[in-house]
Order: structure tokens, then C-alpha cells, then sequence
């Protein structure tokens, strides 16, 4: 099984919370921790628009693959981290297991890698909320996958819900937004589904996932003084 940490080493002033040096050591922290729970292959894949300092890394570890593909930052953070799996996902062998986590986590004590069968039987395991409502999340902290393929497809269709959703009709409100629409075209889309959103609006649609009812992965909040949290 493969790890593969999303990350911006160096984030933008104008969409980040924490400044490099910080996103530097909580994703030395995800290396060291992940390496502690037995993955031996790790990969890293960065956004940052300024690059990075690759050498320094990999001295450090071995046994990582770093990445990077500067790419814009949009508002939507989700659409960002879709793009940036899609864009390095040829960089991944085919045929094997992957854990995907943010660089800001990490697992803590009593995360335990999935049995390989069970990841044969489904696509995505991983935690998610509401499933059985509307407003239905998955969440793309940390979760693990089959193969890069089913991420692929999964990541598009996601993309897809993700940029749709605004000119769809779900409700009084949005059919009268369309109505309007017919007379006074708008250009853009005033409302994005989150990627935990459109991760679980395709996920259900398939029916090739499997929810925990705990994942094991701390992390810290971003927009605030640091504070850890477990994903449930």
C-alpha cells in the first residue's frame, strides 16, 4: 500500500493560515507518523506555486517520491486538491492499494492499515456523515482507495457535481434561480459543492464504499490557534 500526502509546503499569503515553516512540520509530521505505522512507500504531492526544496526532503527520507505541479489556489480548496491528485495521479503504480491523506494529519495510535481483501470488496473505505440524507459528506482528510483508476474516475466525477451543482434544481429556491436564468443569463456559478460533498454524492451513487465508524487520524484547524482533533 501506498501513502499519498496532498499538501502546499508553501501556501499563498491570501489562502493559508500557516506560514511554510509550519506546513513544512506538520507535514514531517505526517512522514514520520505514517513511516511509524509501517507504510514503506510514500509519496508527496505538492502545489505549491514557488516550489519547493525537494533535496532536503528526501535526504531526510528515503523512501519518499516528491512531486510538484504548481497550480492555482482557488477559494474552493477541494476543487484545488481534486486537480492536484488528477494532475500527479500518472505517477502512481497501477494495481495497488493507496492511502490518501492531507498534509496537515496524521494517524495517531490506534490507526491500523485496512485488510487487503476488504479493499478488494470496495473502492473507497474511509468516515463519512449523513449518508442517508441530502447533505451527506465523505471525508477526503484521510481515506483509503482500491487503485489509482477507481480515485481517477472518482476524482472527475466529483469535479463534474462539484462545478454542476449550482445550475441544477434541488429545490423551490434553485428552480426559481433557473427560471430567472432563462431571461438573465449569469456567467460563473455562485455555489460549489465541497469535495466531501461531491465525494459522497458519487460514492453513494456507486455503491462501492464502506464508512468506519472511526478512521484514527488527528489533525490541527486551520483558521485558529492550533488545536488537534480525531476525524470521526
Amino acid at each position: 500500500m501506498i501513502a499519498i500526502i496532498t499538501s502546499t509546503l508553501i501556501p499563498s499569503d491570501a489562502y493559508s493560515f500557516y506560514s511554510p515553516e509550519e506546513r513544512l512540520s506538520q507535514t514531517l509530521n505526517t512522514i514520520e507518523k505514517l513511516l511509524a505505522t509501517g507504510f514503506v512507500e510514500i509519496f508527496i504531492f505538492d502545489n505549491s506555486m514557488h516550489g519547493i526544496n525537494k533535496e532536503a526532503l528526501v535526504k531526510a527520507y528515503k523512501s519518499i517520491k516528491i512531486f510538484n505541479s504548481p497550480q492555482y489556489s482557488f477559494t474552493n480548496k477541494g476543487l484545488s486538491e481534486a486537480l492536484l491528485l488528477l494532475n500527479n495521479i500518472h505517477h502512481l503504480p497501477n494495481d495497488v492499494h493507496l492511502f490518501k491523506i492531507s498534509g496537515r494529519y496524521y494517524p495517531n495510535e490506534d490507526f491500523k492499515l485496512i485488510d487487503d481483501k476488504l479493499l478488494s470488496d470496495y473502492g473507497f473505505i474511509g468516515t463519512g456523515v449523513d449518508f442517508d440524507k441530502k447533505t451527506r459528506a465523505f471525508n477526503t482528510r484521510a481515506y483509503f482507495v482500491k487503485n489509482k483508476a477507481i480515485l481517477e474516475t472518482t476524482l472527475i466525477l466529483a469535479i463534474e457535481e462539484m462545478l454542476s451543482y449550482s445550475r441544477g434544481i434541488h429545490g423551490l429556491k434553485s428552480f426559481i434561480k433557473s427560471a430567472v436564468s432563462l431571461f438573465k443569463p449569469s456567467i460563473g456559478n455562485e455555489y460549489q459543492l465541497s469535495l466531501e460533498q461531491a465525494f459522497a454524492r458519487v460514492l453513494k451513487h456507486n455503491k462501492n464504499y464502506l464508512l468506519l465508524k472511526k478512521i484514527n487520524v488527528n489533525g490541527c484547524v486551520a483558521g485558529s490557534d492550533f488545536q488537534e482533533f480525531t476525524i470521526d
